[in-house]
């Protein structure tokens, strides 16, 4: 459709062919801003007769050439056209001034033409530079300023960050061109657009401006009242919202805080930190925030607790049956909160008389015996029983603090049995150390007398090798060099100035053991006897001077020759440690799934309620739990069971008997008549033998069996096997060992299955009597037995054995030879059977595939009979049917999904007409009018996809995947040129828009929310 001005232009120069000027621009009215140059040309269309054409202003004066009557700045330049010969004069106007407007003539050959040249003042921004970026404060009314200068007919339009504004709501544009937004929100940030258009002209500038919504600081989370002890530190939160992010500053008063020892800001200011408590810290603390939008403070008020200081803790002497008191006051601290009370040792003592009616407790407070904030402890009648610390405690909202007053009953000397024995034994040869400790006040001195007669100094002047270590406590110990005449009563004596006391120690001697009886052979073997016999009867609490058994020696030799050799049993482990074998182990280690003695004996029979190894079990609970207690601990005079069952006859008596079952004794020399005996072992040494016995040893033969550790797997395919190997070799050095394993059904198997695999194992060395071997390749999961042999030159030994299941997933089945059924095998069928399976087959095969045709390609029998007597559909049916549905269908998804893609085509067209980001918008700097044409010209595929749907254009069902994307061929609005925000905001809260007339992004928006909640809630 042609523009009315087109028309109008294409009359005026019909019009004027027949005349015998041209002016060139055609315009009737030519407007120049002021300013600006124009430049206008007068051809004469005669070019026989033709004269050179004149230019009359206004003024009705010619205007002349440059330099022959025309100025500088308005001249008229002469010139011939080569190919027409007709005559053209150019007028040129620079700098043009309004009183220059008017009506210019041009004059030739008695014709005249005139065009009107009209002068504007155009738009400008004298303050631009300031007005580009402009604050708005939130919930408030603000200004943005547009300062225009112009034409006096100037209008002025702004567009904001959600499109053209419009006077009315909150919005108002003022006479001097600016904004006024009422109620600003987050949502007016972003940025304007201010436009200044001369509507005669059609002439329009615009400038953008950023508005900056800033928010006065709000304290959301403000300073809480605290209460801290004097010593301490104290800290103070502040919380507040506001944009740009607030600056915090911590006052005392009026005051700013910068002592950073004392005062400590932290967490960019929003936590202060008092440190070292004093009382004068007891004031209020100032938050104080702001911005550049305005500022906010709040209060937080600190209270120093002062912790309780008692005073007058005394030491006081009495004797048994005088009166005591002692006071506790306050000498510093809150009082007001303040609880006083006494306590003797663990034991509080409640206010008042207690009740034995001896102890009384009494507040002092203003009674003029105490200071306030004081008690007093009162004790009459007292006795050594009431001797030692008395504490008063005390507490407030600052903490607590004890003090301990002393009480030393004065009292004659009380010895400590506790500490003290009344019997002790030794022998010749050994030192012996005696103790006696006494009770007294004042501590009682010690001194020492043997058979009444006095030891003095360190050497004693009766026996001659007594040594004396006097102790502050009231204790002394003797130490004795034990000589044949030292067995003798020793006394020791207490003193003080208010009596004395003596206390007698029986010094016994300790004897051997006497032999033992039964003794016998139990079984006998190619190179070992084991001898089995009974304790001798002096055993036990009844004998305390053969003292305890700590094991056997068994003396033998071949019968006959005089050589004897000894072999020790003995209990060497501590009272803390589990004996297994010839090894010690700490009790702890005991039952903790790792296996530490060699016979894995620690990790068998675990059961703490019934096993108590290598110690005493007590028999009642004590808290729910069955004590074991060290052998040591039994019949020592300290009941340590709830019951006193350590110190009972019974448990005495076992006491004295070792832990050790029937003696094995190795080494020896097969078919040989061995003579041998026993003695006692205790403290002092070997007791009397036995009697001798004599047994026969067997003649040479295969090595006894190997003794296997029983072990859980710790991988899921290797086992190491550890064994020791046997007592007994037979006669002749072991040489090898052969393992035989399989895989098994059960953990129940103790037999080789199938596939068996024999490995030789040999020694890891001639005197290492532990061995090893890594079984590898097994199955997880899986269970083995396994047989272990030893071989020497005799034969090989019974086999040890094992079965163990490896680590992983379930168990896996071992291969079995049991046939499938009972006796049928393939070559025992007779020729008709295997005539009848290949028919079977036959049939069964030809079924295979006519339902294999069915499902695939609708043939065959099946569907013969399912189309002609079940009155299914045939295939072609079902095609043309599926075929009539399928393009309604298609037709239906084709019109809604060109409804959409239209849709999607107008967002994209409205994309262009408001480019969403305005710094990278091409056309930004244009007016509207050539904005709202020039979109158009672009040559995008969103327009063509526009003309196609709007015209009616159907699209191809398989063609809707292909249609391009919104954008089309021209790039995202981030591509072309950065957003203007990011080039002047510092801070990084709201700052990520996406221009003029674009969505924030995501994290932007939910931003937004919560500041916009937050705001919300403290506005309301």
């Amino acid at each position: 459709m042609f523009s009315w001005r087109i028309l109008l232009l294409i009359v005026y120069a019909s019009s004027i062919t027949d005349g015998a000027l041209r002016i060139v621009p055609i315009y009737a009215t030519f407007n120049v801003a002021e300013g600006d140059s124009a430049s206008v040309t007068c051809t004469n269309l005669n070019s026989q007769t033709g004269e050179q054409p004149q230019w009359i202003n206004p003024y009705s004066q010619p205007i002349g050439t440059y330099g022959g009557g025309g100025s500088l700045d308005m001249y008229v330049v002469h010139s011939t056209d080569a190919a027409t010969a007709q005559k053209v004069t150019r007028l040129q106007i620079n700098n043009i001034i309004e009183s220059w407007e008017g009506g210019y003539d041009c004059q030739a050959n008695g014709d005249a033409e005139s065009i009107n040249i009209n002068v504007f003042k155009q738009v400008s921004f004298p303050y631009e530079a300031a007005e580009k970026q402009q604050v708005l404060i939130y919930h408030e009314a603000g200004n943005l300023d547009c300062t225009m200068e112009g034409d006096p007919d100037t209008i002025v339009d702004w567009l904001g960050p959600n499109g053209p504004i419009l006077n009315g709501g909150r919005f108002l544009i003022t006479p001097m061109y600016g904004l006024t937004i009422d109620n600003v929100t987050l949502d007016d940030e972003g940025d304007y657009i201010c436009q200044g258009t001369v509507p005669n002209v059609g002439a329009s500038k615009n400038l953008r401006i950023f508005a900056d919504v800033q928010v006065k600081p709000r304290i959301s989370y403000p300073p809480i009242n605290k209460n801290a002890t004097e010593g301490t530190s104290a800290f103070f939160t502040c919380e507040a919202i506001g944009e740009p992010q607030p600056e915090y500053t911590w006052f005392d008063g009026t005051v700013e805080l910068n002592d950073g020892v004392k005062y400590i800001v932290q967490e960019e200011g929003r936590r202060l930190m008092i440190t070292d408590l004093q009382e004068d810290d007891e004031k209020r603390y100032t938050c104080h925030v702001e911005n550049e939008a305005g500022f906010d403070r709040r209060d937080g008020e600190l209270t120093v607790d002062i912790p309780p200081t008692p005073t007058r803790a005394v030491t006081l002497e009495r004797e048994e049956g005088q009166t005591v008191q002692f006071f506790c006051d306050i000498q510093r601290g809150d009082q007001e909160h303040l609880v006083l009370q006494w306590k003797r040792f663990e034991k509080w003592l409640p206010m008042g008389v207690q009740v034995d009616s001896r102890i009384t407790i009494q507040d002092e407070s203003g009674s003029g015996t105490g200071n306030p904030g004081s008690i007093s402890l009162t004790i009459d009648g007292i006795h050594r029983g009431d001797e030692g610390p008395y504490t008063c405690f005390a507490r407030n909202n600052g903490g607590y603090a004890a003090v301990d007053s002393m009480l030393n009953v004065r009292y004659a000397p009380i010895i400590n049995l506790d500490y003290t024995p009344g019997k002790v034994y030794s022998w010749v040869g050994r030192q012996i150390n005696m103790t006696c400790h006494w009770y007294g006040f004042p501590i009682p001195s010690v001194r020492w007398y043997v058979n009444s007669q006095p030891l003095y100094g360190t050497v004693g002047d009766v026996a001659g090798n007594a040594t004396i270590y006097d102790f502050r406590n009231g204790s002394s110990t003797l130490y004795v060099d034990t000589g044949v005449n030292d067995f003798l009563p020793y006394q020791c004596q207490g003193r003080n100035k208010y009596g004395n006391a003596l206390h007698r120690i029986q010094f016994e001697r300790a004897y051997t053991m006497k032999k033992p009886r039964n003794i016998q052979a139990l079984e006998t073997t190619s190179t070992t006897i084991k001898v089995t016999f009974d304790d001798p009867v002096e055993v036990g609490a009844d004998y305390p001077e053969y003292l305890r058994i700590l094991g056997y020696v068994v003396a033998y030799g071949v019968f006959g020759q005089p050589n004897q050799q000894y072999q020790e049993f003995q209990d060497l482990c501590q009272p803390t440690e589990f004996q297994c074998g010839r090894l010690c182990v700490e009790k702890e280690r005991r039952c903790d799934g790792l296996m530490d003695c060699l016979d894995n004996s620690d990790e068998i029979n675990c059961n703490p309620d019934d096993d108590c190894p290598g110690g005493f079990k007590c028999p009642v609970r004590d808290g729910g739990v069955n004590p074991c207690i060290p052998l040591a601990y039994v019949c020592d005079k300290y009941s340590d069971c709830v019951d006193g069952a350590d110190e009972s006859e019974e448990s005495c008596n076992s006491f004295y008997r070792p832990m050790i079952a029937d003696v094995i004794v190795t080494g020896l020399r097969p078919d040989r008549i061995y003579q041998f005996r026993v003695a006692v072992i205790n403290q002092v040494g070997w007791g009397e033998w036995s009697v001798n016995q004599t047994e026969r040893t067997l003649d040479f033969g295969p090595p006894g069996e190997s003794q296997i550790f029983e072990r859980e797997p710790d991988r899921d395919t290797m086992y190491e096997i550890v064994w020791i190997e046997p007592y007994d070799d037979g006669g002749s050095p072991i040489n090898a060992y052969e393992i035989v394993y399989s895989q098994v059904s059960g953990p129940d198997v103790n037999e080789i299955g199938l596939d068996p695999v024999k490995i030789p194992a040999d020694k890891d060395s001639d005197t290492a009597p532990i061995h090893r071997y890594l079984l590898t390749n097994l199955k997880p999961g899986t269970y083995y037995y396994l047989e272990l042999y030893a071989e020497s030159t005799y034969g090989k030994s019974a086999p040890t054995t094992l079965n163990f299941r490896m680590k992983g997933g379930a168990p896996i089945q071992p291969v079995t030879d049991t046939p499938i059924g009972p006796g049928l095998r393939i070559g025992e069928l007779p020729i008709s059977a295997f005539i009848g399976i290949l028919v079977g087959g036959f049939f069964i095969l030809l079924l295979f595939i006519d339902c294999l045709c069915y499902c695939t390609n609708r043939c065959g029998l099946t569907m013969c009979i399912c189309v002609h007597m079940c009155g299914k559909e045939s295939p072609e049916e079902e095609e043309m049917q599926q075929a009539v549905e399928y393009g309604r269908a298609a037709s239906s998804i084709g019109e809604r999904m060109k409804m959409e893609r239209l849709a999607e085509v107008e967002t994209e067209i409205n994309y262009l007409e408001y480019p969403r980001d305005g710094a990278s918008s091409q056309y930004q700097s244009l007016p509207a009018s050539q904005f709202a044409d020039d979109r158009w010209k672009m040559p995008t595929h969103a327009t063509y996809e526009a003309d196609r749907l709007m015209q009616g254009n159907d699209l191809a069902l398989a063609d809707l995947p292909t249609v391009h994307p919104i954008y089309g061929d021209i790039a995202s609005p981030s591509a072309i040129a950065p957003s203007i925000a990011s080039s002047y905001r510092s801070y990084p809260t709201y700052a990520n828009t996406e221009g003029l007339y674009g969505e924030p992004n995501r994290s932007y928006r939910n931003e937004k929310a919560e500041l916009e909640r937050d705001l919300n809630a403290i506005f309301s």
